[in-house]
């Protein structure tokens, strides 16, 4: 499914959206991390319904089509649609979930990507993407897909700072490197697709820009974008539970990794369950390991944090050669492997589906809803990604919604879990007020349905760093820029008071 938008004329971008706007109706159109999907949902069309009070949803329902050159792929992914009004609407919100760097990519392409969905959408019921207590979906209208189809991207949703999701494109589009600071899916400026061991699925990194000339169209890129902060979230490690034997993943024995050895289960040099246990008697079964894509926020958030950590210096890419391993498919003589995913989708259905496999995801509710009966998640370092205290494993649910105060994730909260990431929209600035407006809403969500920390009660950070080209800084002397994934996690009132002492923030610092 190819489709080419026109070439833009030189002017900024918030007149565009304005125009768009005034045209299409479309007052929000968002692509990138599935780990907001839900949430943004909920915030669309419960409580006020600043977007309407009609909702649709589609599996693979549409897709970011970049037009720069015609070898960049479109990349499919799940989409909902709330609207006011199915003859005339006014007012329509979507969000299609994607990697958080092509989330980006769709924001920042010039000329911009669009949002492209096939006829077959018009009219069709939708499969209730957003679970309860959203409405239950609506056929799409043909007014609604009309406006909606061909429209530009006016946020883009990631996991990881824009400046972050440059740098792991850029990394993507690198030759190989013996230590994996470039990964071989180049020559660029559009790289080879990265394949999913499991399906056609796939995602191909092409290049952007922050700022100054697209490296692919020549064109100045128009405006200048803010990152706003939604709110922050644990990326959960999780076990397939089928087999209960002594050595299997499934046995009560298994209820934590200690990090080094974690990592040594996602670069390929351990093979084994046993390898994460602290016990010496534990016989050995091959561990099957599940390894996300290098343009996923959820991959670069564990990479930077574990394997590629300043501690450790290794990574989930180690031993991986595109010429040979796309997708990555290794199988050992333990019986252990190591696998490519592409998408939380497929990472939790896999680790659902085979027997003492081991993943990991950002936590939602909704990533997890289909694995709560057979798989866990284990503790990293002894600490609990969600609960104060670990017990089993078994994760929580919120069959009827809200649930308030469920989870409380206090080890984000005291900065010792280490695998965590501050969710983030980007967008144009200054912020488009209906877009801040459902982005104030998305927050208020999140207290009915806690599948994050709300900013507003974060009080630690991870240090910021230059990286692509921007300036670092942590948005407490001057306004956040730069790169923090792998940052060291430190209090705000250590930084006030460097501020108060020194006149600087505590930069550079990493995990």
């Amino acid at each position: 499914m190819k489709r080419f938008g026109s070439t833009v004329a030189i002017v900024s971008l918030a007149m565009l959206l304005l125009a768009s706007t005034a045209f299409a109706q479309v007052q929000f159109a968002a692509a990138g991390s599935s780990a907001m999907f839900n949430t943004f949902g909920f915030a669309a069309r419960l409580g006020s319904s600043p977007c309407g009070t009609h909702n649709w949803s589609k599996k693979n329902g549409a897709a970011t089509h970049d037009g720069r050159r015609n070898d960049i792929q479109d990349v499919t992914g799940n989409i909902w649609v709330v609207w006011d009004d199915g003859n005339n609407p006014t007012v329509i919100c979507a969000y299609l979930s994607i990697d958080s760097a092509i989330g980006v990519r769709s924001f920042f392409a010039y000329p911009s990507a669009i949002l492209s969905m096939p006829s077959g959408d018009v009219g069709s019921n939708g499969d209730q993407l957003v679970p309860n207590p959203m409405p239950p979906d609506e056929p799409l209208p043909q007014a609604v897909y009309n406006a909606l189809n061909n429209s530009t991207f006016n946020a883009g949703m990631t996991d990881i700072r824009p400046e972050d999701a440059l740098f792991a494109t850029n990394r993507a589009l690198a030759p190989l490197t013996d230590d994996r600071s470039g990964l071989g899916y180049g020559p660029g400026p559009v790289g080879t697709p990265i394949k999913s061991a499991f399906s056609g699925s796939f995602v191909q990194p092409v290049a952007f820009a922050l700022s100054g000339q697209d490296p692919i169209s020549g064109q100045t890129i128009p405006f200048t974008y803010a990152t706003s902060s939604i709110g922050a979230a644990p990326v959960v490690v999780f076990v397939n539970t089928t087999i209960l034997q002594a050595g299997h993943f499934g046995n009560p024995r298994f209820t934590n990794a200690l990090r080094f050895n974690l990592a040594g289960l996602l670069s390929g040099y351990s093979t084994r369950t046993h390898d994460i246990t602290t016990s010496l008697v534990a016989p050995a079964a091959g561990a099957r390991v599940m390894v996300r894509e290098p343009l996923s926020g959820t991959y670069n958030t564990m990479e930077f944090n574990i394997p590629r950590s300043k501690e450790i210096g290794s990574s989930q890419e180690i031993g991986v050669d595109p010429s040979v391993d796309n997708p990555l498919n290794q199988h050992y003589a333990t019986g252990g492997s190591r696998q490519r995913v592409v998408g939380t989708g497929q990472m939790v259905s896999e680790v659902v589906a085979i027997p003492d496999a081991i993943g990991y995801a950002f936590w939602s509710f909704g990533n997890f809803a289909n694995a709560v009966t057979s798989t866990k998640y284990i503790t990293v370092d002894g600490i609990d990604p969600l609960r104060n205290v670990y017990t089993n494993g078994f994760f929580p649910t919120c069959p009827n919604p809200p649930c308030p105060g469920l989870l409380t994730f206090p080890h984000i909260l005291d900065g010792t879990y280490p695998i965590w990431s501050v969710l983030r929209m980007v967008t144009v600035d200054p912020v488009p007020p209906f877009v801040q407006t459902l982005l104030s809403a998305a927050q208020t969500e999140a207290g009915n349905i806690p599948d994050f920390v709300p900013a507003s009660q974060l009080f630690v950070f991870r240090s910021h760093y230059n990286q692509s080209g921007v300036t670092g800084a942590n948005g407490h002397l001057n306004p956040e820029a730069g790169g923090d994934m792998g940052g060291a996690v430190l209090t705000a009132n250590s930084d006030y008071d460097s501020i108060l002492d020194y006149n600087m923030e505590i930069l550079g610092m990493k995990q």
